[in-house]
């Protein structure tokens, strides 16, 4: 198994389980009620003074976006090693061939 091959199964677990917590999070959410007219709508409500249905659970989609974030990075520098290695051998060639000369 080459190493592009190993990152790029690490990345599909991390994003599978970013998805799965994601999913965790709105299946232990209450459900939603019928919508009223609140305090809320009409001005600044601290977080901790809101009802539990109109709070949002960040930290999955944080996660989320972080795993995406980095494997974005993480495929960007794959490829850029992989160029690198192509240029890399490219020159080793022409070196032999200026010198076969």
């Amino acid at each position: 198994m080459t190493f592009v091959t190993r990152i790029a199964r690490m990345l599909v677990l991390v994003l599978a389980l970013a998805g799965s917590n994601a999913a965790a999070a709105r299946a232990q959410a209450p459900p939603a009620q019928a919508p009223t007219t609140t305090a809320a709508q009409d001005e600044y409500v601290p977080i901790d003074q809101l009802p539990e249905n109109e709070k949002l659970p960040a930290a999955p989609f944080l996660i989320a976006a972080y795993a995406v974030a980095w494997g974005a990075v993480l495929i960007y520098l794959l490829m850029l090693w992989r160029r690198l290695g192509r240029v890399e051998a490219d020159l080793r060639d022409a070196r032999r061939a200026v010198e076969g000369r």
